[in-house]
């Protein structure tokens, strides 16, 4: 009996855990999604804005800033499970703290869709990036 619970108890963990990451979405998924228009905004400075708008010290700034690339992410089971497909951009940023010191570069994912910025994930929003979909650009 006792080894039974222990047994449902790590299941009950590793299913809890798996619910709290972000999921890639699946091919079938991305069909009935699609991606929107393709970019022609300047979809650089709409993220420079952004931080701009957001960082303590938004002069200290120093970004990265990555290509669009099609693709999806799923939030967690537990926030929603909601969709967003679209133009993602990869943005790593290293800016000043309240105590003035660099706080090492964070990844930021953008998520762009019909020439309008839709989401920003944060870096402690859970996604797992080697889950993320992208596909090409043709």
């Amino acid at each position: 009996m006792q080894g039974c619970r222990r047994s449902c108890l790590a299941l009950s963990i590793m299913l809890l855990l798996e619910m709290g990451c972000a999921t890639a979405p699946t091919q079938d998924d991305m069909a009935r999604l699609g991606f929107g228009e393709p970019l022609t905004i300047d979809y650089q400075q709409v993220i420079r804005n952004h931080f701009a708008e957001t960082l303590f010290d938004p002069y200290s700034a120093v970004l990265r800033i990555g290509e669009p690339a099609r693709g999806a992410v799923r939030l967690p089971p537990l926030a929603g499970g909601k969709y967003f497909s679209g133009y993602l951009v990869l943005v790593q940023v290293n800016a000043k703290n309240r105590m003035g010191g660099y706080t090492g570069y964070k990844d930021y994912l953008f998520v762009f869709r019909d020439d309008r910025l839709i989401r920003v994930f944060k870096p402690n929003e859970g996604i797992r990036w080697q889950n993320l979909i992208t596909y090409s650009n043709q």
